[in-house]
């Protein structure tokens, strides 16, 4: 009887002392980068819970809290507002793109140089990871993934027939990063933020290169799959036709590739390079996330916030990460995840010396990787591709298959990051409307009133309008280059 007294007793002690551990925990909320392929189909819980696991073995003194899924769109500056905030949605660390960097960084919601101990150069990182956390001389993130879009020749032995092209060219950022990828490779690497902010309408060369590749996607039917949102309302059935085709060239991102290998391990990637935009494949437009930390709790979780970016951008976890931790034993090398770590020593380990297709990508991206926009490309993506659209004449009635609901089909988030969209901002762009009343003409624009229209399209458009006597000028600044040459889509994968 005493002797089950105390034993009581102990279990009481413990779980008082177990309590009192807890409610001296410092909490910390995490978000992590939810748009990689559910390898586990369970929404990334299992990714989720490793993380938690292997941070919470190490620093017992910090309760972590991790979320990411399909649910939170990191592509909403209004979002970003709410996670990097003070309300009840706010997280102490976000994984986000850095392609919103500026634009976040502008509104003061992220703490410059949030853990100093780890050294952000190119002695560690891609070069061009180090300039995507780098906006206004300050850097504001610590990368952990880069991504692109890589034209893969895949094989598949149990398949049958060939389809020149799949992929999906309808993503809510697609049209525009193919239009920058064209733009520089056109033009010069420089030239990226002009191209931003340049209109589409004066470099009908560079706009062809990407239509001279989408129409390798034309079936024998006349649709074209890649074009007319059918593989972006039916993602399933791209990496379907993957494992159907005997062979097939395959545009996605690395990781989308990685996962039909996943669901097919008899499907392999014969050769793979940069697309051909803008009529080379000199540079690859590499995008890049990273971790912030949210500028108002960072004072007070200072100490937990670095020591999870240190735990998180570890030789150890990118390796359990990419090869499937959560997944498998760590001696398993069965699965691979085939993300694309920014520290460059993932690249230098064994395990990954011995995956050709990891040497294959960590070359090209080493010779040819440049940074994607990290500011102003927010406000500009959705003219981007509404007038690419309309160029390429791609929302033309050539499929049916209007029917797509972008919410329901979480597996189509992977960098061109497809969550629902519709309600981007969209500022600092130019719209020209054009009425004519009981008049035909290309220059004159009549509605109870006069107002003409002077263009000069070397580098300046002028636009004069006249209004019971109130005349407005606004000039408008569009970038043109000497005559461009004619595209040829030609590439060793294609021929």
């Amino acid at each position: 009887m005493f002797c089950g007294k105390v034993f009581l007793l102990l279990l009481a002690t413990a779980a008082i002392n177990a309590q009192v551990k807890s409610d001296t925990n410092t909490n910390l909320r995490v978000l992590i980068f939810p748009y990689i392929p559910d390898l586990n189909k369970d929404g990334l819980a299992s990714l989720r819970n490793h993380i938690k696991r292997e941070f919470e073995a190490k620093n017992t003194d910090i309760t972590l809290v991790v979320e990411g899924d399909s649910l939170h769109n990191l592509y909403n500056l209004e979002n970003m507002r709410q996670y990097l905030g003070t309300g009840p949605s706010a997280f102490d660390v976000a994984e986000v793109d850095m392609i919103l960097l500026g634009e976040m960084a502008n509104e003061n919601l992220l703490e410059p140089n949030p853990d100093p101990s780890i050294q952000v150069d190119s002695s560690s990182f891609f070069p061009f990871a180090v300039n995507a956390v780098t906006y206004g001389g300050t850097t504001y993130g610590i990368p952990t993934l880069v991504c692109a879009n890589f034209l893969a020749k895949m094989t598949s032995p149990t398949g049958s027939g060939t389809l020149q092209l799949i992929g999906n060219f309808r993503g809510s950022w697609t049209l525009p990063g193919y239009y920058l990828s064209a733009y520089v490779n056109a033009y010069g690497a420089s030239f990226m933020y002009e191209g931003v902010n340049s209109d589409p309408n004066y470099h009908e060369d560079v706009v062809n290169s990407i239509k001279q590749l989408s129409d390798r996607c034309l079936r024998s039917d006349g649709s074209n799959p890649c074009t007319n949102r059918y593989y972006r309302s039916e993602p399933e059935k791209m990496t379907e036709d993957v494992i159907r085709s005997k062979e097939s060239h395959f545009l996605a991102y690395v990781e989308v590739i990685g996962e039909v290998m996943h669901r097919n391990p008899d499907v392999e990637v014969e050769s793979i390079a940069p697309p051909p935009l803008g009529g080379s494949e000199r540079y690859l437009q590499m995008y890049t996330d990273a971790l912030v930390a949210n500028r108002n709790t960072y004072q007070s979780k200072k100490e937990a916030i670095k020591r999870f970016m240190e735990f998180y951008t570890s030789d150890d976890f990118r390796q359990s990460y990419a090869f499937c931790g959560d997944m498998v034993g760590e001696g398993d090398i069965s699965c691979t995840r085939y993300v694309l770590p920014a520290n460059t020593n993932f690249y230098q380990s064994s395990r990954v010396k011995e995956n050709s297709l990891y040497q294959q990508l960590y070359g090209i991206m080493n010779d040819r990787g440049i940074s994607a926009p990290n500011s102003e490309l927010y406000d500009r993506r959705e003219y981007l591709d509404t007038t690419l659209s309309t160029m390429l004449k791609y929302d033309k009635k050539e499929h049916n298959h209007n029917h797509y609901h972008d919410h329901q089909h979480n597996y189509n988030h992977y960098h061109d990051h497809q969550h629902n969209h519709n309600h981007y901002l969209t500022t600092n762009t130019t719209t020209t409307t054009t009425m004519t009343t009981n008049t035909t003409t290309t220059t004159t624009m009549t509605t109870n009133t006069t107002t003409t229209t002077t263009m000069t399209t070397n580098t300046t458009t002028t636009t004069t309008m006249t209004t019971n006597t109130t005349t407005t000028t606004t000039t408008y600044k569009y970038y043109v280059h000497p005559p461009e040459k004619t595209y040829t889509v030609k590439t060793a994968l294609l021929g």
